[in-house]
């Protein structure tokens, strides 16, 4: 069998959560058989960009909805997919892939996939109703133009998918598990380069958006941190809100407390230095970085409008209401797992190691292939 060129469709290689995932999934695959591709919607250099170049992906750009107007972008989609004639796409664009796997079949693509990798739409309130509604309809558009729906928790799917969830596919947010599994080097080694002190530090990795709620996060660190100075809080990732947020911290008189980390490529090593990590997102499907802070053996504090599959059964894992007062009182309670060793192979156990989920989707994108020779 030849290789296989599989288009991946989102809005950026970046580093995300899907991005993440789909970094670990395109490791792990035989290039020989499977090989990824991109298109995206950025044209600045992306942070995964070079490491696709090198290993043989390409990447395709094109302007999203927001810079033009729906039917120009669903026309030069199909263009685009009748001048690349690829096999598989695979669209990770939340209600767009509506749009996209439209524009993929009327331009004859075979194998359109569907993946969701959310539970809500990203704008609430009433000037988002517009922006909503359109949303809504293009969602209504993916059944109809997936020949399959992927999703990473049941949530995702029945967001995504509605009445059609049950016909979708669960592929679970595989991590790296070997390189979170907790070192007591690896911790005592980072919390000596970041300067921390013997205080209790809480984590936090993802995008600086409203989804990640991150004023509330601050707000509850800095009660927290009135009755114990001694304790710090690390913040990897970025964003719009970035700014923002750094100064509602400088506004607490948190600088001193508050370390922001950027994007970065050693999130399994700041997690060996962390004790406890921290999620009021206001909605999620099933969180790469919830999945690699419970492989790292980390007493987890998580809002409860985060999916309920994401407790992985590592141990100390609480889900709690978006009342600052809550929060509080639980960071208060912290207490390092005495042996974080054993999480990662608890969450091996549980089928979020990515070699296990890179094999069966190498599987099914070959198996796809050969239905349509047969």
């Amino acid at each position: 069998m030849e290789q296989v060129r599989v288009l991946h469709v989102l809005h950026s290689m970046n580093c995300g959560g899907a991005e993440t995932l789909l970094m670990h999934l395109y490791r792990g695959m035989d290039r020989e058989k499977v090989q990824f591709d991109f298109l995206v919607n950025v044209f600045d250099e992306m942070y995964y960009e070079r490491e696709i170049a090198s290993m043989g992906g390409r990447i395709y750009r094109m302007p999203f909805l927001t810079k033009t107007t729906p039917p120009v972008y669903m026309h030069a989609l199909t263009k685009f997919f009748r001048a690349h004639p690829y096999t598989i796409v695979h669209s990770h664009l939340e209600t767009t892939t509506g749009i996209i796997l439209g524009a993929a079949r009327r331009a004859g693509v075979p194998v359109r996939i569907a993946h969701s990798h959310n539970s809500r739409f990203t704008r609430v309130g009433l000037a988002a109703v517009p922006e909503n509604l359109f949303k809504s309809w293009c969602r209504s558009r993916i059944v109809p133009n997936a020949t399959h729906l992927f999703g990473c928790s049941e949530i995702a799917n029945r967001w995504l998918y509605g009445k059609h969830a049950g016909e979708s596919t669960t592929l679970n947010n595989g991590i790296d598990v070997a390189a979170c599994a907790f070192r007591e080097d690896t911790r005592a080694e980072k919390r000596a380069e970041l300067g921390l002190g013997g205080g209790t530090v809480f984590g936090h990795v993802g995008r600086f958006n409203d989804q990640k709620n991150h004023a509330f996060l601050i707000d509850v660190f800095a009660g927290h941190h009135a009755t114990h100075p001694h304790d710090r809080l690390l913040l990897a990732g970025d964003g719009v809100l970035r700014g923002a947020v750094e100064q509602q911290v400088r506004n607490a008189g948190l600088s001193d407390a508050v370390s922001f980390l950027g994007l970065r490529s050693d999130v399994p090593q700041l997690l060996q230095a962390m004790d406890c990590f921290l999620m009021p997102s206001k909605f999620e499907g099933l969180p790469l970085s919830l999945v690699e802070a419970q492989a790292a053996g980390l007493v987890c504090l998580v809002a409860d409008t985060v999916s309920p599959e994401s407790d992985l059964g590592t141990g100390a894992f609480s889900f709690l209401p978006l009342r600052a007062d809550d929060w509080v009182e639980a960071m208060a309670r912290v207490t390092p797992q005495a042996d974080r060793q054993k999480a990662a192979a608890v969450v091996t156990e549980r089928g979020f190691d990515s070699r296990t989920q890179t094999e069966k989707l190498q599987a099914f994108y070959l198996q796809c292939v050969e239905d349509l020779c047969t």
